[in-house]
This record gives C-alpha cells, sequence and structure tokens, in this order.
C-alpha cells in the first residue's frame, strides 16, 4: 500500500461521450490523449445520479445497495464503500460536490475534507466554485483521494436537452474547471474523469444507449498513452481500480474489477 501516491476523480454529471467529443474540451482532450480511455463504459439502472454513483463507490448494482431514486435510505445490509476502504488503509480522501444528496456516499469519519456548494442558479458558477475550493485546497494540504463532482452539466441537460448547445458548452465548462483543479496538481498525481449516465432529450433514467454509455478517461504514471480500452468497462469497476491504484485490497461484496489493462506497461 502507498502512502504517497495520490489519485483524483473527477465526475462530470450527465455527460454523454458524444457530448465530450462535441464540446470544446481541450483539458480532457490532453488527458485522453496522455493516458488509456474508453468512450463505451456503462453504467447501471436506474441511471439516476444517486444510484449510479452509489454504484460507483460500492461497487453494487442498485439491486444489492437498495438505492434506486434520488433518496438515500440506510442499507440492511451495508457494504463500505471507496472512502470507508481508503480511510480504513490510513489514506486521505477528500470530496468536493455541489449536490448534497451524495453526502452520504462515506460513513461519519470517512472523510479528512469535505466541501459543498449548493448549486442555486444552475448557471456553472457552483462547478466554479467546487473546482476554486479543490484547486486550493488540494494545492495546500497533504491528500492521497479526492473526488471532484460537477453537477452544471446535468442541469443543462435537463434545461435545454442533451446535445443541446447549452449542454454542449456545459461541458466545456466543466473542461475548464477540471483544468482550474489540474493546474493546482502534482504533475506525478493520477486522474481519471467519468460521468454517472448520459441523457437523450431532456431526461435520463432508462435503460437506452444514451443513458447507459459513459466515457472513462485514466492518465498518470505508468499508464500508457492513448490507449483505447477495448475490455468492458462498468461503472462498478471505477472503485476496485482505485484501491487496486493505492495496494488496499477491496471488499469481498465489491462485483467490479480493476481495470488492470490501463496500468499495462
Amino acid at each position: 500500500m502507498s502512502q504517497s501516491k495520490q489519485f483524483v476523480l473527477f465526475l462530470v454529471d450527465g455527460m454523454r461521450p458524444d457530448g465530450l467529443v462535441q464540446a470544446s474540451t481541450p483539458v480532457m482532450d490532453r488527458l485522453l490523449a496522455a493516458g488509456a480511455h474508453t468512450l463505451t463504459a456503462q453504467t447501471v439502472m436506474p441511471s439516476m445520479t444517486l444510484p449510479c454513483h452509489t454504484s460507483l463507490f460500492l461497487s453494487v448494482r442498485p439491486s444489492r445497495h437498495g438505492i434506486t431514486p434520488n433518496v438515500w435510505t440506510p442499507q440492511v445490509r451495508p457494504i463500505p464503500g471507496l472512502f470507508d476502504v481508503l480511510q480504513n488503509a490510513r489514506l486521505t480522501p477528500a470530496f468536493f460536490y455541489n449536490w448534497e444528496e451524495l453526502r452520504d456516499l462515506g460513513r461519519p469519519g470517512a472523510l479528512n475534507a469535505s466541501f459543498m456548494v449548493k448549486d442555486s442558479t444552475g448557471d456553472g458558477t457552483a462547478d466554479t466554485a467546487v473546482a476554486q475550493l479543490a484547486a486550493h485546497w488540494l494545492a495546500h494540504n497533504p491528500f492521497n483521494f479526492a473526488f471532484i463532482y460537477l453537477g452544471g452539466t446535468d442541469i443543462a441537460g435537463h434545461a435545454w436537452g442533451w446535445m443541446s448547445d447549452g449542454y454542449l458548452q456545459a461541458i466545456s465548462h466543466a473542461d475548464r474547471c477540471i483544468g482550474t483543479v489540474v493546474d493546482a496538481l502534482p504533475p506525478d498525481c493520477t486522474i481519471l474523469v467519468t460521468s454517472d449516465h448520459g441523457g437523450h432529450e431532456q431526461m435520463h433514467g432508462t435503460d437506452c444507449p444514451e443513458d447507459m454509455t459513459t466515457p472513462l478517461l485514466l492518465a498518470g504514471p505508468g499508464i500508457p498513452a492513448g490507449i483505447s480500452l477495448t475490455q468492458p468497462v462498468q461503472i462498478t469497476d471505477i472503485a476496485p481500480t482505485i484501491a487496486h491504484f493505492f495496494g488496499v485490497p477491496a471488499p469481498q461484496e465489491w462485483i467490479g474489477q480493476p481495470i488492470q489493462a490501463a496500468f499495462a506497461a
């Protein structure tokens, strides 16, 4: 287990792969070229924010963790999540976000830092605030893992429609926010960018490909540049991949597998 490694996970809510391709995203384009990626990762049903995030952090499907609407309910048979696993390994996790419903992704005491900015305008200012907070804190405090959630793209999809000009502009804004944080990180930090779900028209939550398919970009030391992942990637594979990165055993309940091909020299 490495106490010195650093890993930052960015999640752009509702970002479809074709939206990433069509929008102006110089930061994510650089990450894509610098590491491994897939534009065909799959999320879980229902393809909604809280169920998808819970599956990401607990590496099980909603049928196991029980979160099917965007409302948290305590689990009857609790599963350790990624924040809990890293904290128990004496690593330093942090969380920066602007949708408070995500606050239960880690148990009390699982985080060394947690910053929530309420998005009351839907105009991207909350994403900017999250990025600025994260950049400042990560540049001035020791950390191992940080999760940075940007919710503006999903708000834009519901307001103007997925793949609309307003939606693509929100992806571009999220890209600038990611750049704000990346510029504050040490050069040997490993970075993963993904989404929780896609969307179509002004909605999501179904099993159609537009809702279920997400991008995943992974760049950092030891990750080959320009690799297109051929193995199927599920949202439940992300937590095991991060645990593998830190050399921390994954809980037996987790169903996902580390994305081994991304770390092949």
